[in-house]
């Protein structure tokens, strides 16, 4: 199967084609911005996202990945979903010595930003995240998919096993109490 990652053994070694790159420089602060909303601390973030970047690279270089590279991020974040809620699940079976350190790793994850544009004001930037760590999780992640991954919300229903009228429905609700928080966080009252 043609793809554009490179055979194991290949001069180019793993994940070094200019296709393969450009489009990991394209999709990866985007995808990280995803595992980032799906776990508890930075790095779990990291972790999550680099066990589903292998797992693409294994699909399609073994040739079970039939679809074309337009839907390498729609299956990695499939993947970053699955995994991060695998972590989630390890995690609250671990012992109270665990979970202290949980809870010592996400006071540190509290001060991680989300999100990172440089052409966004620092206080701006701070106010949507707020915003966002309120909001209800399954809205959250509607709006971090649609809005910031520019996924459909076929795709997404696809991602979450939601019936595509739900996500809508969720995706609107969700802009409208983003919208409403927002206002408020960036104009407090006087």
């Amino acid at each position: 199967m043609d793809s554009d990652i490179p055979e194991e053994g290949s001069r180019e070694g793993v994940g070094r084609s200019p296709d393969w790159e450009s489009w990991l420089t394209a999709q990866g602060d985007g995808l990280l911005l995803y595992a980032r909303q799906r776990t508890t601390c930075e790095a779990d973030a990291e972790d999550v996202l680099q066990s589903a970047l292998l797992k693409l690279v294994h699909v399609v270089r073994s040739g079970e990945f039939r679809k074309g590279q337009n839907e390498w991020k729609a299956f990695v974040i499939s993947c970053i979903r699955n995994a991060a809620i695998d972590l989630s699940r390890s995690r609250a079976r671990r012992q109270s010595t665990a979970r202290a350190a949980a809870a010592e790793q996400e006071s540190v994850y509290e001060s991680a930003p989300w999100l990172s544009s440089r052409t966004d004001a620092e206080h701006r930037r701070r106010c949507i995240e707020r915003v966002l760590r309120r909001m209800r999780a399954d809205y959250a992640e509607v709006v971090m998919l649609h809005v910031w991954q520019g996924l459909s919300f076929r795709t997404i229903s696809d991602i979450t096993g939601e019936n595509p009228a739900t996500v809508a429905t969720r995706y609107r609700a969700a802009l409208r109490i983003f919208r409403q928080q927002l206002e408020q966080e960036l104009n407090p009252p006087s």
